[in-house]
């Protein structure tokens, strides 16, 4: 099949596209449905989990995609493309594969980022017993990146609202003030929720479930979105110099890991993180379980020139969610360009996805059978 194959125009089609191949390959399939939202024509949603390898494997590799909705379509095509191009064969002994997919199917069905509240999964994996994370500097922006217009005198007072800001505070802080998660505007950016969404509980009782009996557990969660043509940006949450980071290290090479060339391919250096899947996924795992890997991008948007630009497609989530509506007439252009950044249909991209996430599945299930049989690495010192 061509690499344009493995590719869905729906969530509907991606979702189908996986699990025909899981359950030819003979995988255990498991189905989680999210009752509390609908996709596009009351579609129902569902998460999905496939189990290849031995049964009471020690050693996993746990793979998830679609945690950030719209970004799923390159995950499901890498997944669909190794069960249908590698498969339970080629597994190393006594390593286990477990793929999770749509970890956000609202998300995934409708095009956006967020979940059917507006949060960021990856913001959404803390102790919300506990007073939440403050972030003061967004409470200065929110008003002023939210405007209830898109037309062009609207977003030009935002820039300068925004220039302003930048004057005051520099560049770095409103690039992280934006991106690292506020607890505080439902109706805003990067909003980590006040309490664990549908799909943070789901992927702790998969995680419950599924993983009760491994001892050593790898982890690939799939992403999309910044500047690029299907280049691989590894997002490692692991501190530096421990058990987890030189594992990782190991696997995927210590400059694909190095901030200097993160920050490169990124675009820009990267913002703060709170209340990322990874670390809840750690944590989870902490008492019977060493963890080591990944949020793995690949790159996908073109390069955007000007502040408009770069804030155009959340701003459009935001749109679409709070202002105009789905049905909007507006509404089937805005997803349209939500999709291109995430999941663009060249296919210079769709080749780039499948041939380096195919590559990134072969080395990091090398590195977990070496594990399996070694006993993994140590921290460094």
């Amino acid at each position: 099949m061509t690499a344009s194959g493995y590719f869905s125009e729906t969530y509907t089609d991606a979702r189908r596209l996986f699990l025909e191949a899981a359950v030819a390959a003979g995988a255990r399939v498991a189905s989680y449905e999210n009752g509390h939202a609908k996709g596009p024509g009351d579609t129902r949603l569902f998460t999905d989990t496939a189990w290849f390898g031995p049964a009471d494997a020690e050693t996993v590799l746990l793979n998830t995609c679609g945690t950030h909705g719209a970004e799923g379509y390159g995950g499901s095509a890498a997944m669909t493309a190794w069960i249908r191009e590698r498969g339970p064969a080629t597994l190393p002994p006594g390593v286990a594969l477990l793929m999770v997919h749509a970890v956000n199917p609202f998300g995934f069905a409708w095009g956006l980022r967020g979940t059917e509240n507006n949060v960021d999964l990856n913001r959404n994996f803390l102790d919300h017993t506990k007073p939440h994370p403050e972030n003061p500097l967004y409470e200065e922006l929110h008003d002023i990146l939210c405007p209830n217009s898109l037309a062009d005198g609207a977003v030009q007072r935002m820039l300068a609202a925004g220039a302003r800001f930048v004057e005051r505070h520099g560049q770095w802080a409103l690039e992280d003030a934006i991106s690292r998660g506020q607890y505080t505007h439902p109706d805003g950016y990067h909003f980590g929720g006040t309490a664990p969404e549908w799909s943070n509980l789901t992927i702790r009782e998969i995680v419950g479930r599924e993983l009760a009996h491994a001892h050593k557990v790898g982890f690939i969660d799939w992403h999309s979105g910044p500047t690029g043509d299907g280049e691989l940006i590894y997002l490692c949450y692991s501190e530096p110099g421990s058990a987890g980071f030189e594992r990782a290290a190991h696997w995927w090479g210590r400059n694909a890991l190095d901030p200097k060339t993160v920050d490169a391919m990124w675009g820009s250096k990267r913002p703060t993180r709170r209340g990322t899947m990874f670390w809840g996924i750690e944590d989870m795992l902490a008492p019977h379980a060493e963890f080591g890997g990944a949020a793995v991008e690949f790159r996908s948007a073109k390069a955007k020139n000007n502040a408009a630009k770069a804030m155009r497609v959340p701003m459009l989530e935001r749109w679409l969610r709070f202002i105009g509506g789905f049905d909007a007439p507006e509404a089937p252009g805005y997803f349209e360009e939500i999709r291109e950044d995430y999941a663009p249909r060249r296919h210079s991209w769709q080749e780039n996805v499948i041939a380096n996430g195919l590559a990134c599945y072969e080395r990091t299930l090398a590195g977990l059978g070496e594990w399996a049989r070694e006993g993994g690495l140590k921290a460094a010192d």
